[in-house]
């Protein structure tokens, strides 16, 4: 007795311990039973001769193979990632949010809670109608609400006690595999003849109807939380169970094609019943297969919903567990609720696609991790077990492919169900406390973007602003140049506001202070953008220093725009330094004036009444600066702000005779832009004074642009006469942008090709 104890000691603990010192498990009970018996399931005993006879071993057997390439691949992957960092709960999810960030992991754990506890219900739906075969006069939805109720309460109790019921669930497996395989053809009755059906099947339908039999490695993925030690478990416990799959699908197929003609496994999808000795032990393998599914997502189900919950994405209270080994039972509860739901009102089976496609989205994304961290090789990844990235990436493209080739539509439906949470969680600001590669991942693609614009010349065609303006934090006009520069980027250019500062004592600390507040007041604005401190003794040469510096490669700015100060009039000398200067390196500048105060904004709301306008006016010369303002105000015009807003172009005429063929030229003009809500007016003004009509135009105006003239580096002193000049004559004017272009950019060719 004593060496028969000792002999079973090992088997006792490997498999039936009830109890576990620190409420954990191991490979064997954690993952490989939970993956094994998802995978042997309904599909082994009721469609994998079905799909025999349609397609042949030979393709049978590329099915299968490839099946359990996508799964192996994805395999290692995991064995990568697990052996490189610590796996918490939730499986798939936790992975994947702590790699590609909250806002995909809540996609992946919402939509696995939902495919889980779909699955349940099918599960559950497919042994009670097996049991109603037996007993008919018995109503389904008995048998349904009973088996869940059953699998529930022992889920809810102990998930040790769950485990040990996989395990007698599993030699029941191993029984009925073992009368199948022990059967013979000779114990088909005479009675079961084949019928006329359908001699062929496409391969990707086959594919299809088969995969679902290979999505089963996210019943002990969902057990991480609950393992001992998940890097060393969920590797070889996954890996183990796809070849023993491999190999059982594999086998059974030779052997069926051994026994039965293809029209006999075409007409009779459960001819396993009739080729073996004791065909009772082929239905308690369907029974012992449905029950087993249903049973690993009633474990897995609610522990990735308790993880997501714990991260905040779901209700808190759904995160909260019980004893050693932190039960979910309030997750339990409800995801018994919602499979009991499905399971009694819905019709689920066009819900098969969609759950394949789940597991193949995560997959996909498992696989892109792997990949990902192989191919950067970031310092922090250093796995004990290496996937060269290839393979990886081979498994995350070939997931993909093959939900394609499945069913395109059920792919759109789930890609875009991973959008729409991925926006509602941002929407949300849900935050991760930790670490994921995200800013690497981005990194990497931004350096190869760039890198690539750095071979590629700029052009008319594709010119957008990248600006760069500065802000006062004592200036009124603060919001007006924000919304302007906002109004101008639209988040297709790159938009930096910088704060120039005189030196003081603690001027760094007080810089980190200044930018976090400027962060936050962008972001409770929504107007997503960088931002920049520096300081210096020179405040306007330091903006100079800036404009010469900022940027990185092809990636700076060509648009600076500055707000107005009441110190240009009186002393323009640094002013007129910073524009030459700015011109110099070919930059455009726009100088903003407003006399909004900080809490509202001039473009909010219309200064004349109805329809927002914006002015431009034609003079005759400077015309690189009238087609850099006729692109802003195109620019403006869609954005919300000035969305729709008449675009008047003004010119002044000397007599009378001169009107008929500016108009004339003007129509051909117009044509040729094709811009909406583009007028011309002409001012008769014998003394050619554009100020005069402008003063007369500028009260109905929304925004006005005024062109600065080009500076000549010989005559400094006359340009700041003029430029003096300039500001006193349009002194009363507000709402004005002086525009001045420097990039060697012919904006004539946005307009005309």
């Amino acid at each position: 007795m004593d060496l028969l104890s000792a002999a079973t000691s090992p088997f006792k603990r490997l498999f039936f311990s009830s109890k576990i010192k620190d409420g954990k498990y191991g490979g064997i009970k954690g993952v490989f039973l939970p993956n094994i018996l998802q995978m042997i399931g309904v599909v082994l005993f009721l469609r994998l001769g079905w799909i025999l006879g349609h397609v042949g071993i030979v393709q049978m057997s590329a099915i299968i193979s490839l099946s359990s390439l996508i799964l192996l691949i994805t395999g290692l992957s995991i064995t990568a990632i697990a052996t490189n960092m610590h796996i918490g709960a939730g499986g798939s999810y936790y992975i994947i949010s702590r790699s590609l960030g909250i806002e995909f992991g809540s996609s992946i754990g919402i939509l696995l809670c939902i495919s889980q506890t779909t699955s349940i219900a099918l599960c559950v739906s497919g042994f009670a109608l097996s049991l109603q075969e037996f007993l008919p006069h018995v109503p389904v939805e008995v048998f349904e609400i009973s088996t869940l109720v059953m699998l529930a309460v022992i889920s809810y109790v102990s998930t040790n006690l769950a485990l040990q019921t996989q395990i007698f669930i599993f030699c029941a497996l191993a029984i009925s595999l073992g009368a199948l395989f022990t059967g013979s053809p000779s114990n088909i009755p005479d009675t079961l003849v084949p019928l006329e059906t359908a001699s062929s099947m496409p391969f990707w339908i086959a594919f299809a109807m088969f995969f679902p039999a290979a999505t089963g490695i996210e019943a002990g993925m969902s057990m991480s939380g609950d393992l001992r030690k998940p890097s060393r478990s969920l590797p070889w416990g996954t890996l183990g169970a796809i070849i023993v799959a491999f190999i059982l699908y594999l086998n059974i197929a030779f052997f069926l094609s051994r026994s039965a003609s293809p029209e006999m496994l075409r007409s009779h999808p459960f001819i396993i019943y009739y080729l073996s000795k004791a065909g009772y032990l082929i239905v308690i393998g369907i029974w012992a297969a449905t029950l087993s599914s249903a049973l690993g997502g009633i474990l897995g189900a609610p522990r990735v919903m308790q993880a997501v919950a714990n991260d905040g994405i779901l209700p808190k209270f759904l995160g909260k567990g019980f004893g050693d080994s932190n039960q979910p039972r309030i997750a339990t509860i409800a995801v018994f609720l919602f499979a009991l739901i499905l399971t009694v009102s819905t019709d689920i089976n066009m819900l098969i696609p969609i759950l394949t496609m789940v597991c193949l989205v995560t997959y996909a994304l498992l696989n892109f991790v792997a990949f990902f961290e192989e191919f950067i090789q970031n310092p922090s990844w250093r796995p004990s077990f290496k996937v060269p990235w290839i393979v990886s990436l081979v498994g995350s493209l070939g997931c993909f492919m093959i939900m394609f080739m499945i069913n395109a539509g059920a792919t759109f439906i789930v890609l875009a169900a991973v959008i729409g949470i991925c926006v509602w969680s941002s929407m949300r600001k849900v935050k991760g406390n930790w670490e994921d590669i995200r800013f690497s991942l981005f990194s990497f693609l931004v350096n190869k973007a760039i890198n690539k614009l750095n071979q590629i010349d700029e052009n008319a065609k594709t010119w957008r602003p990248n600006i760069l303006a500065f802000i006062d934090s004592n200036t009124p006009n603060k919001r007006d140049l924000i919304t302007f520069s906002h109004s101008l980027n639209q988040n297709k250019g790159f938009l930096t506001f910088s704060l120039c500062l005189p030196k003081v004592e603690n001027c760094d600390r007080k810089a980190l202070e200044l930018k976090s507040s400027i962060n936050q007041y962008l972001e409770s604005i929504n107007v997503p953008a960088f931002s920049h401190i520096d300081h210096n003794d020179s405040i306007l040469g330091n903006m100079a220093s800036v404009v010469s510096h900022y940027g990185i490669g092809p990636l700076t700015p060509n648009t600076v725009i500055l707000p107005f100060n009441e110190r240009f009039l009186e002393d323009g000398d640094e002013v007129i330094n910073f524009i030459s200067s700015a011109h110099s390196q070919g930059k455009n500048i726009v100088i903003l004036k407003t006399d909004s105060e900080i809490s509202a904004s001039f473009l909010e709301t219309s200064r004349g009444g109805g329809q927002k306008q914006i002015n431009l006016w034609w003079e005759g010369k400077a015309l690189s600066n009238f087609k850099f303002s006729l692109v802003l105000a195109h620019i403006l015009q869609s954005s919300p702000a000035l969305d729709d807003a008449i675009i008047n172009v003004n010119a002044v005429i000397t007599c009378e005779d001169a009107r008929e063929s500016m108009e004339r030229e003007w129509e051909k003009y117009k044509k040729v832009v094709r811009m909406k809500n583009l007028h011309f007016s002409l001012f008769l003004e014998p003394e050619n004074d554009i100020f005069a009509s402008l003063q007369k135009k500028i009260a109905t105006a929304d925004l006005t642009f005024i062109s600065i003239r080009p500076m000549r580096k010989d005559n400094l002193e006359e340009y700041k006469e003029y430029f003096s000049d300039l500001l006193k004559k349009t002194e009363s004017c507000n709402q004005v942008a002086y525009v001045l272009s420097g990039e060697k950019v012919n904006f004539g060719k946005i307009f005309f090709d």
